[in-house]
């Protein structure tokens, strides 16, 4: 029978039931465990325990006549080889008579890595539905919001304290549209476009704006170079990156205070220092370090604080989308992220992104006024506060507006008078007829009339769709007035 089980190549063993020692172990079992461990109790040489473990199934494998009850099932990770295995407990007679215990063990380690990455697919599968339902909404409300923040701004002076206010919202708004570019970039439902920036710069700009959300019982350390670090990416994402993650820290220190550090510094990894990052060649990198003297983190959750939806918080406090929007930021920089803590000890956050040798380009702002125009539009959205705000947006540019409420109407509308105007701009998402479905009926009438898409969000449309649809421009709500009215002028001149 020995012979037999040490030809398998799956982990089996043979130990008494009273006692626990073990009296046999195969072949393949003993160069897993690296050692005959023949002798020693069960618990003791395969779980480093010093008392029976608490699923043990010995007493479970005979009834109260002595009889067998056959096969018993369980799974677990395995603490020395950090190995899941399937296993399967049942008695039988040993060489001398006696009842005991016969356990084979099947290794399923990378069946269930298969399986948990296929249940962090259909979770990722599920934010993206969730963010693509809810961006166009979301979008269409703060270009309400940045729409009338503009229109009062017109009837207010400068030097009004309100003014101040008012850009703020303005601002804020503007921003919380970049935090649904970045769901949207997270669950791969948006172009993202990475170009070269200054990380030190836009890390500078972060903590100016976090200090005001942090309690001043929190001191912030930071140690950020003089000299600038150039890498490829997405200064709203940094941004939330930042925000996520020292947020985080300050929620960890609330109670007590403490000190949440920040630390920036170029550094450079050599083939032997990328073998635990897979995303790292070697090479220049800047290294970010986020550190608190806070709680900590458990060490039985450090696996699982990435994964969407995952929190410790109560209800109400977090959604658990925090970190999982941080690894998917850093993933799609091509970086690295780890963490070390420990409970009670404080959390550092260590993340790593490859350096690029070139220089950002230098954007000056142009500060010439919102042009104007004086040609006719056609506005198409369903959204009646929508099409009566643009409509006021647009005639405070001197331009004539005549909005529709539904897309069939419009094209109604064109057809008996397709000379009379200028331009059309249409939403996209709308009943009955989308906006692309517009735009084509409205160019088989009219060849030459110059469309622009304006849309909170859909999965049909993106600004290379809309060029290879010959749509003359696109807008991604919500925007700015100077940004529609450029728009408007480079689509029309």
């Amino acid at each position: 029978m020995a012979t037999a089980l040490d030809g398998i190549d799956v982990t089996i063993y043979v130990s008494e039931i009273d006692t626990h020692e073990i009296l046999f172990m195969n072949s393949y079992m003993k160069e897993v465990f690296r050692a005959d461990l023949t002798g020693k109790p069960c618990y003791a040489a395969f779980h480093n325990s010093l008392s029976p473990c608490s699923y043990c199934n010995n007493r479970k494998l005979l009834d109260e006549n002595g009889e067998l009850t056959g096969v018993h099932v369980w799974n677990k990770e395995n603490p020395i080889t950090q190995r899941w295995y399937i296993t399967q407990d049942r008695a039988i007679k040993w060489t001398n008579g006696r009842y005991v215990r016969l356990q084979i063990a099947t290794d399923f380690t990378d069946l269930k890595n298969m399986e948990d990455e296929l249940r962090q697919a259909h979770k990722m599968e599920s934010i993206g539905t969730l963010a693509g339902g809810i961006a166009h909404d979301f979008n269409n409300l703060l270009y309400m919001v940045v729409g009338n923040t503009e229109l009062a701004l017109e009837h207010i002076s400068k030097g009004n304290p309100v003014y101040s206010n008012l850009e703020e919202i303005k601002s804020a708004s503007l921003r919380a549209a970049g935090v649904v570019k970045q769901l949207l970039n997270f669950s791969h439902q948006f172009d993202q476009q990475l170009i070269l920036i200054d990380i030190v710069i836009v890390i500078k700009d972060a903590l100016d704006f976090l200090r005001s959300s942090i309690p001043s019982t929190i001191e912030i350390q930071k140690q950020l170079p003089d000299s600038d670090i150039t890498i490829l990416g997405d200064p709203i994402q940094i941004n939330q990156i930042m925000m996520n993650l020292c947020l985080n820290a300050s929620q960890a220190m609330q109670e007590n205070g403490g000190v949440l550090k920040i630390i920036v510094e170029k550094i450079y990894l050599n083939e032997e220092s990328i073998d635990n990052f897979t995303k790292l060649s070697a090479g220049n990198h800047v290294k970010i370090t986020i550190s608190d003297s806070g709680s900590g983190i458990a060490a039985e959750i450090h696996d699982r604080i990435f994964d969407p939806y995952f929190t410790t918080k109560g209800i109400g406090d977090g959604s658990g989308m925090g970190l999982a929007v941080v690894h998917g930021v850093v993933n799609n920089h091509d970086g690295a992220i780890s963490v070390d803590s420990e409970p009670g000890k404080g959390t550092i956050f260590n993340i790593i992104f490859p350096v690029i040798d070139e220089k950002p380009e230098v954007k000056i702002e142009a500060t010439d006024e919102i042009p104007h125009g004086t040609e006719t539009i056609l506005f198409v959205d369903d959204e009646e506060s929508i099409a009566d705000l643009t409509k006021q947006l647009l005639e405070r540019l001197g331009y004539r507006v005549e909005t529709i409420l539904n897309s069939v109407k419009a094209l109604e509308l064109f057809k008996a008078k397709p000379n009379y105007f200028d331009m059309v701009i249409t939403d996209m998402t709308m009943p009955q007829m989308t906006g692309t479905k517009l735009v084509e009926k409205v160019k088989e009438i009219r060849s030459d009339i110059p469309v622009i898409i304006c849309t909170g969000h859909s999965s049909l449309i993106d600004e290379e769709k809309a060029k290879q649809l010959g749509i003359d421009g696109y807008i991604m709500k919500p925007v700015s007035l100077l940004k529609i009215a450029k728009t408007i002028r480079t689509v029309l001149d």
